[in-house]
């Protein structure tokens, strides 16, 4: 594995960037990106998508590998990142929190695994986002299109 999803990394390509109407060969590409194993995210990252049913969450049924189950390794790494910045995710709240767990499986993916978001950094005194944690502990945080790119993707357009 050489990317952990977050869930924006699915779904502001997806709406925004590429969507796959217009650049099906993004997806195409991703796809193989999955089937390789190369592109990972954890079966919380499903969870948060499927509050909504769309073609997004249809697509990520579909692609098999994409996603995850969480193991005990790594809900050990999970506990310990809340631990140590237990306001990424908010404790009452009855809906997934995938952010600790695309942390933990970059980190359990071994040297050099980034994660893929569409995040800012939070600011000064605000509860941390996964660019501060992922910096914090030395992940790098990359883009749907620097995946692209240091895959070797490039793409043109159709006649």
């Amino acid at each position: 594995m050489k990317y952990s999803l977050d869930t924006s990394a699915l779904i502001e390509p997806w709406v925004r960037l590429y969507p796959p109407d217009v650049f099906p060969q993004v997806w195409e590409a991703l796809e193989g990106l999955i089937a390789t194993g190369a592109v990972r995210a954890s079966i919380e990252v499903r969870r948060e998508l499927e509050r909504q049913s769309d073609a997004l969450s249809d697509w990520t049924h579909r692609v098999d590998g994409l996603f995850v189950e969480v193991d005990e390794p790594q809900a050990r790494k999970v506990k310990e990142i809340v631990n140590a910045y237990p306001d990424l995710v908010k404790p009452n709240s009855t809906k997934s929190q995938a952010d600790p767990f695309v942390i933990a499986l970059a980190e359990l993916g071994g040297a050099g695994v980034k994660v893929v978001a569409y995040e800012g950094r939070a600011k000064a005194n605000a509860a941390p986002r996964i660019p501060n944690v992922c910096a914090a502990r030395r992940i790098e945080v990359v883009s749907m299109v620097d995946v692209l790119r240091a895959e070797g993707f490039t793409f043109s357009a159709g006649g």
